[in-house]
Protein backbone atom coordinates (compact mmCIF):
# COMPACT_ATOMS: atom_id res chain seq x y z
CA UNK A 1 0.00 0.00 0.00
CA UNK A 2 1.39 3.04 -1.01
CA UNK A 3 1.66 6.32 1.51
CA UNK A 4 -0.82 8.23 -0.14
CA UNK A 5 -3.54 5.07 -0.17
CA UNK A 6 -3.22 5.46 3.61
CA UNK A 7 -4.09 9.08 3.72
CA UNK A 8 -7.11 10.15 3.68
CA UNK A 9 -7.42 13.09 0.64
CA UNK A 10 -7.59 16.80 1.46
CA UNK A 11 -11.07 17.37 1.46
CA UNK A 12 -12.04 14.74 4.42
CA UNK A 13 -9.85 17.20 6.96
CA UNK A 14 -10.20 20.54 5.70
CA UNK A 15 -13.02 21.17 7.70
CA UNK A 16 -11.70 19.23 11.06
CA UNK A 17 -10.97 22.25 13.67
CA UNK A 18 -14.41 23.62 12.64
CA UNK A 19 -16.08 19.77 13.05
CA UNK A 20 -14.33 19.26 16.48
CA UNK A 21 -15.24 22.38 17.91
CA UNK A 22 -18.98 22.21 17.17
CA UNK A 23 -19.41 18.85 18.15
CA UNK A 24 -17.96 19.25 21.31
CA UNK A 25 -20.45 22.17 21.57
CA UNK A 26 -22.63 19.67 21.10
CA UNK A 27 -21.69 16.95 23.42
CA UNK A 28 -21.10 20.12 26.35
CA UNK A 29 -19.19 20.53 29.27
CA UNK A 30 -21.22 19.19 31.68
CA UNK A 31 -19.61 17.65 35.17
CA UNK A 32 -20.73 14.44 35.80
CA UNK A 33 -20.39 10.64 35.20
CA UNK A 34 -22.32 10.50 32.20
CA UNK A 35 -20.58 13.81 30.43
CA UNK A 36 -17.39 12.80 31.45
CA UNK A 37 -18.50 9.23 29.67
CA UNK A 38 -19.67 10.39 26.37
CA UNK A 39 -16.25 12.85 25.73
CA UNK A 40 -14.27 9.61 26.83
CA UNK A 41 -16.04 8.11 24.14
CA UNK A 42 -15.51 10.83 21.44
CA UNK A 43 -11.58 10.52 22.70
CA UNK A 44 -11.01 13.99 23.92
CA UNK A 45 -10.76 12.92 27.34
CA UNK A 46 -9.08 9.33 28.96
CA UNK A 47 -10.88 7.81 31.85
CA UNK A 48 -9.37 10.15 34.64
CA UNK A 49 -10.60 13.32 32.57
CA UNK A 50 -7.72 14.77 31.58
CA UNK A 51 -7.44 15.74 27.96
CA UNK A 52 -6.96 13.10 25.51
CA UNK A 53 -6.25 12.94 21.80
CA UNK A 54 -7.91 9.75 20.83
CA UNK A 55 -10.79 10.73 18.28
CA UNK A 56 -11.58 8.98 15.33
CA UNK A 57 -11.20 10.01 11.53
CA UNK A 58 -14.37 11.69 11.37
CA UNK A 59 -14.97 10.37 7.76
CA UNK A 60 -18.99 10.76 8.20
CA UNK A 61 -19.25 13.99 9.13
CA UNK A 62 -16.69 14.98 6.43
CA UNK A 63 -18.39 13.20 4.31
CA UNK A 64 -21.53 15.25 4.75
CA UNK A 65 -19.42 18.73 4.63
CA UNK A 66 -18.03 17.25 1.73
CA UNK A 67 -21.39 16.47 -0.06
CA UNK A 68 -23.24 20.07 0.72
CA UNK A 69 -20.13 21.82 -0.74
CA UNK A 70 -20.43 19.97 -3.49
CA UNK A 71 -24.25 20.18 -4.47
CA UNK A 72 -23.88 24.13 -3.99
CA UNK A 73 -24.16 24.49 -0.25
CA UNK A 74 -22.39 25.61 2.36
CA UNK A 75 -20.21 24.16 5.49
CA UNK A 76 -21.66 26.25 7.82
CA UNK A 77 -25.55 24.92 7.01
CA UNK A 78 -23.82 21.39 6.95
CA UNK A 79 -22.50 21.12 10.19
CA UNK A 80 -25.44 20.53 12.31
CA UNK A 81 -25.99 17.29 9.90
CA UNK A 82 -22.20 16.12 10.58
CA UNK A 83 -22.42 16.75 14.16
CA UNK A 84 -25.38 15.02 14.09
CA UNK A 85 -24.19 11.89 12.45
CA UNK A 86 -20.76 11.32 13.65
CA UNK A 87 -22.70 11.28 17.41
CA UNK A 88 -25.14 8.62 15.69
CA UNK A 89 -21.75 6.89 14.61
CA UNK A 90 -20.34 6.80 18.27
CA UNK A 91 -23.80 5.80 19.77
CA UNK A 92 -23.56 2.83 17.70
CA UNK A 93 -19.87 1.91 18.34
CA UNK A 94 -20.99 1.75 21.73
CA UNK A 95 -23.68 -0.04 21.65
CA UNK A 96 -21.53 -2.39 19.25
CA UNK A 97 -18.71 -2.75 21.10
CA UNK A 98 -20.76 -4.22 23.89
CA UNK A 99 -22.33 -6.67 21.23
CA UNK A 100 -19.35 -7.65 19.60
CA UNK A 101 -17.34 -8.08 22.98
CA UNK A 102 -14.53 -5.37 21.79
CA UNK A 103 -12.20 -4.97 24.44
CA UNK A 104 -10.01 -1.82 22.85
CA UNK A 105 -10.86 1.17 20.01
CA UNK A 106 -8.22 3.57 19.23
CA UNK A 107 -5.66 1.78 22.04
CA UNK A 108 -7.67 2.08 25.01
CA UNK A 109 -10.73 0.15 26.75
CA UNK A 110 -13.84 0.69 24.93
CA UNK A 111 -16.20 2.35 27.61
CA UNK A 112 -17.85 -0.82 28.59
CA UNK A 113 -14.82 -2.22 29.74
CA UNK A 114 -14.45 1.28 31.87
CA UNK A 115 -18.24 1.95 32.89
CA UNK A 116 -19.96 -1.79 32.71
CA UNK A 117 -22.60 -2.96 29.94
CA UNK A 118 -25.48 -0.93 31.72
CA UNK A 119 -23.99 2.46 31.62
CA UNK A 120 -22.41 2.26 28.81
CA UNK A 121 -25.60 1.67 27.12
CA UNK A 122 -26.53 4.88 28.83
CA UNK A 123 -23.61 7.15 27.45
CA UNK A 124 -24.61 5.48 23.76
CA UNK A 125 -28.37 7.20 24.41
CA UNK A 126 -26.83 10.31 25.84
CA UNK A 127 -24.78 10.67 22.40
CA UNK A 128 -28.02 9.77 20.42
CA UNK A 129 -29.88 12.70 22.02
CA UNK A 130 -27.35 15.00 21.52
CA UNK A 131 -27.76 13.98 17.75
CA UNK A 132 -31.00 14.29 17.25
CA UNK A 133 -30.73 17.81 19.28
CA UNK A 134 -27.68 18.90 17.29
CA UNK A 135 -30.03 18.46 13.93
CA UNK A 136 -33.22 19.86 15.73
CA UNK A 137 -31.41 22.69 16.42
CA UNK A 138 -29.97 23.60 12.68
CA UNK A 139 -30.30 27.10 10.88
CA UNK A 140 -32.08 25.60 7.95
CA UNK A 141 -35.55 26.13 6.46
CA UNK A 142 -38.03 23.53 8.60
CA UNK A 143 -38.54 21.64 5.57
CA UNK A 144 -34.88 20.78 5.27
CA UNK A 145 -34.37 20.31 8.73
CA UNK A 146 -37.94 17.84 8.75
CA UNK A 147 -35.84 16.10 5.62
CA UNK A 148 -33.02 15.97 7.00
CA UNK A 149 -34.28 14.17 10.29
CA UNK A 150 -36.14 12.17 8.17
CA UNK A 151 -32.82 10.69 6.55
CA UNK A 152 -31.04 10.27 10.00
CA UNK A 153 -33.84 8.02 11.53
CA UNK A 154 -34.23 5.87 8.31
CA UNK A 155 -30.81 5.21 8.15
CA UNK A 156 -30.55 4.32 12.01
CA UNK A 157 -33.28 1.69 11.58
CA UNK A 158 -31.45 0.31 8.44
CA UNK A 159 -28.33 0.57 10.77
CA UNK A 160 -30.13 -1.52 13.57
CA UNK A 161 -31.66 -4.21 10.97
CA UNK A 162 -28.30 -4.27 9.67
CA UNK A 163 -26.59 -5.38 13.29
CA UNK A 164 -29.33 -7.77 13.98
CA UNK A 165 -28.87 -9.72 11.42
CA UNK A 166 -25.07 -9.74 11.86
CA UNK A 167 -25.59 -10.97 14.92
CA UNK A 168 -27.76 -13.52 14.17
CA UNK A 169 -25.75 -15.01 11.18
CA UNK A 170 -22.82 -15.89 14.05
CA UNK A 171 -23.94 -19.01 14.57
CA UNK A 172 -24.59 -19.84 11.39
CA UNK A 173 -22.45 -21.54 8.78
CA UNK A 174 -24.23 -20.79 5.53
CA UNK A 175 -24.78 -17.61 5.22
CA UNK A 176 -24.26 -16.31 1.36
CA UNK A 177 -22.88 -13.27 0.12
CA UNK A 178 -26.00 -12.10 -1.21
CA UNK A 179 -27.14 -11.83 2.83
CA UNK A 180 -24.22 -10.48 3.82
CA UNK A 181 -24.66 -7.57 1.33
CA UNK A 182 -27.93 -6.72 2.32
CA UNK A 183 -26.65 -7.27 6.21
CA UNK A 184 -23.77 -4.61 5.15
CA UNK A 185 -26.15 -2.01 3.34
CA UNK A 186 -28.05 -1.65 6.32
CA UNK A 187 -25.49 -1.94 9.55
CA UNK A 188 -22.64 0.12 7.21
CA UNK A 189 -23.65 1.20 4.41
CA UNK A 190 -26.92 3.11 5.25
CA UNK A 191 -24.81 5.42 7.81
CA UNK A 192 -21.94 5.83 4.75
CA UNK A 193 -24.82 7.10 2.61
CA UNK A 194 -27.04 9.42 5.34
CA UNK A 195 -24.10 12.26 6.00
CA UNK A 196 -23.77 12.66 2.21
CA UNK A 197 -27.88 12.90 1.57
CA UNK A 198 -28.38 14.71 4.36
CA UNK A 199 -25.42 17.46 3.52
CA UNK A 200 -27.25 17.62 0.30
CA UNK A 201 -30.23 18.00 1.96
CA UNK A 202 -29.14 20.73 3.92
CA UNK A 203 -27.73 22.34 0.74
CA UNK A 204 -31.24 22.82 -0.96
CA UNK A 205 -29.94 20.25 -3.59
CA UNK A 206 -32.60 18.33 -5.25
CA UNK A 207 -34.69 15.60 -4.19
CA UNK A 208 -33.02 13.49 -6.87
CA UNK A 209 -29.50 14.79 -6.28
CA UNK A 210 -30.39 14.19 -2.43
CA UNK A 211 -31.02 10.73 -3.43
CA UNK A 212 -28.51 9.78 -5.66
CA UNK A 213 -25.27 10.72 -3.72
CA UNK A 214 -26.93 8.58 -0.62
CA UNK A 215 -27.17 5.78 -3.58
CA UNK A 216 -23.32 6.34 -4.03
CA UNK A 217 -22.46 6.17 -0.40
CA UNK A 218 -24.47 3.06 0.35
CA UNK A 219 -22.39 1.65 -2.32
CA UNK A 220 -18.93 2.64 -1.26
CA UNK A 221 -20.06 1.45 1.93
CA UNK A 222 -20.44 -1.95 1.18
CA UNK A 223 -16.26 -1.42 -0.02
CA UNK A 224 -15.75 0.17 3.22
CA UNK A 225 -17.02 -2.34 5.37
CA UNK A 226 -15.33 -5.33 2.69
CA UNK A 227 -12.15 -3.52 4.06
CA UNK A 228 -12.70 -3.47 7.09
CA UNK A 229 -13.94 -7.04 7.31
CA UNK A 230 -10.36 -7.60 6.09
CA UNK A 231 -8.54 -5.23 8.70
CA UNK A 232 -10.44 -7.13 11.07
CA UNK A 233 -8.17 -10.29 10.51
CA UNK A 234 -5.07 -9.12 8.99
CA UNK A 235 -4.62 -5.24 10.11
CA UNK A 236 -1.91 -3.91 12.38
CA UNK A 237 -3.55 -3.54 15.61
CA UNK A 238 -0.70 -0.85 16.42
CA UNK A 239 -3.05 1.14 13.35
CA UNK A 240 -6.15 0.00 13.21
CA UNK A 241 -6.23 0.65 17.54
CA UNK A 242 -8.27 -2.61 17.93
CA UNK A 243 -7.73 -6.44 17.79
CA UNK A 244 -7.26 -8.49 14.92
CA UNK A 245 -8.22 -11.57 16.68
CA UNK A 246 -12.05 -10.63 17.32
CA UNK A 247 -13.80 -11.74 14.26
CA UNK A 248 -12.69 -14.67 13.74
CA UNK A 249 -13.06 -15.69 17.76
CA UNK A 250 -16.71 -14.48 17.94
CA UNK A 251 -17.33 -16.71 14.58
CA UNK A 252 -18.38 -13.23 12.48
CA UNK A 253 -19.86 -13.78 9.87
CA UNK A 254 -17.63 -11.44 7.61
CA UNK A 255 -16.83 -11.84 4.02
CA UNK A 256 -13.42 -13.69 4.49
CA UNK A 257 -15.26 -15.99 6.76
CA UNK A 258 -17.86 -16.58 4.13
CA UNK A 259 -15.62 -16.78 1.46
CA UNK A 260 -13.59 -19.45 3.46
CA UNK A 261 -16.27 -21.15 4.46
CA UNK A 262 -17.41 -21.91 0.60
CA UNK A 263 -13.72 -22.88 -0.20
CA UNK A 264 -12.94 -26.66 0.33
CA UNK A 265 -9.19 -25.86 1.54
CA UNK A 266 -9.94 -23.24 4.30
CA UNK A 267 -13.74 -24.64 5.48
CA UNK A 268 -12.59 -27.01 7.84
CA UNK A 269 -10.07 -25.09 9.60
CA UNK A 270 -12.61 -22.31 10.05
CA UNK A 271 -15.69 -24.95 11.70
CA UNK A 272 -12.42 -26.32 13.75
CA UNK A 273 -11.14 -22.91 15.36
CA UNK A 274 -15.80 -21.66 15.53
CA UNK A 275 -15.72 -25.03 17.50
CA UNK A 276 -14.04 -23.86 20.14
CA UNK A 277 -15.40 -21.17 23.11
CA UNK A 278 -12.15 -19.67 23.51
CA UNK A 279 -9.79 -20.44 20.86
CA UNK A 280 -6.00 -18.98 21.61
CA UNK A 281 -4.15 -16.49 19.60
CA UNK A 282 -1.69 -18.51 18.57
CA UNK A 283 -4.74 -20.88 16.63
CA UNK A 284 -6.20 -17.54 15.59
CA UNK A 285 -3.37 -16.66 13.90
CA UNK A 286 -2.49 -19.64 12.19
CA UNK A 287 -5.86 -19.97 10.87
CA UNK A 288 -5.54 -16.01 9.65
CA UNK A 289 -2.04 -17.10 7.55
CA UNK A 290 -4.26 -19.89 6.19
CA UNK A 291 -6.62 -17.92 4.89
CA UNK A 292 -4.30 -15.93 3.43
CA UNK A 293 -2.26 -18.32 1.72
CA UNK A 294 -5.47 -19.57 -0.08
CA UNK A 295 -6.27 -16.62 -1.48
CA UNK A 296 -9.26 -15.49 0.95
CA UNK A 297 -7.96 -11.65 1.56
CA UNK A 298 -7.37 -11.23 -1.96
CA UNK A 299 -10.99 -12.44 -3.19
CA UNK A 300 -12.15 -9.86 -0.65
CA UNK A 301 -9.94 -7.29 -1.60
CA UNK A 302 -11.46 -7.59 -5.19
CA UNK A 303 -14.55 -7.80 -3.58
CA UNK A 304 -14.40 -4.04 -2.46
CA UNK A 305 -12.53 -2.45 -5.42
CA UNK A 306 -15.89 -4.21 -7.51
CA UNK A 307 -18.60 -2.20 -5.52
CA UNK A 308 -16.25 1.11 -5.44
CA UNK A 309 -16.19 0.62 -9.48
CA UNK A 310 -20.41 -0.14 -9.21
CA UNK A 311 -19.96 2.85 -6.87
CA UNK A 312 -18.23 5.14 -9.32
CA UNK A 313 -20.68 4.76 -12.09
CA UNK A 314 -23.72 6.52 -9.59
CA UNK A 315 -21.87 9.44 -9.85
CA UNK A 316 -22.66 9.76 -13.50
CA UNK A 317 -26.20 10.89 -12.82
CA UNK A 318 -25.23 13.90 -10.13
CA UNK A 319 -24.27 16.05 -12.86
CA UNK A 320 -20.49 16.66 -10.70
CA UNK A 321 -18.20 18.81 -12.54
CA UNK A 322 -15.35 16.54 -13.97
CA UNK A 323 -13.07 17.66 -10.22
CA UNK A 324 -15.71 17.16 -8.48
CA UNK A 325 -16.53 13.52 -9.59
CA UNK A 326 -12.75 13.08 -9.31
CA UNK A 327 -13.22 14.22 -5.85
CA UNK A 328 -15.65 11.71 -4.86
CA UNK A 329 -13.77 9.07 -6.37
CA UNK A 330 -10.28 9.86 -4.62
CA UNK A 331 -13.05 9.26 -1.37
CA UNK A 332 -14.28 5.91 -2.36
CA UNK A 333 -10.56 4.87 -3.02
CA UNK A 334 -9.04 5.79 0.25
CA UNK A 335 -11.84 4.36 1.84
CA UNK A 336 -11.13 1.15 0.15
CA UNK A 337 -7.33 1.46 0.37
CA UNK A 338 -7.03 2.55 4.01
CA UNK A 339 -4.90 0.86 6.43
CA UNK A 340 -7.14 1.62 9.83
Amino acid sequence: MTPAAASPPPALTAHLPALEAALRAAVGEERGDLAAAARYVMGWEDEHGRPASAAGKRIRPALCLLAAEALGGSVAAAMPGAVAVELTHNFSLVHDEIQDRDAERHHRPTIWRLTGEAQAINVGDFLFTRALRALAGADAPAERRVAALDALLAAIEDMIGGQWADLAFEPRGDVSVAEYLAMVEGKTGALIGAPLQIGAILAGASAERCDGIRDWGRGVGLAFQARDDVLGIWGDPAVTGKSNRNDLARRKKTLPVIAALADPRTRDAVERLHARDEPAGDEIAAVADQLEAAGVRERAEEYARGYVAEADARLDALGLRDDERALFAAVARYLVERAG
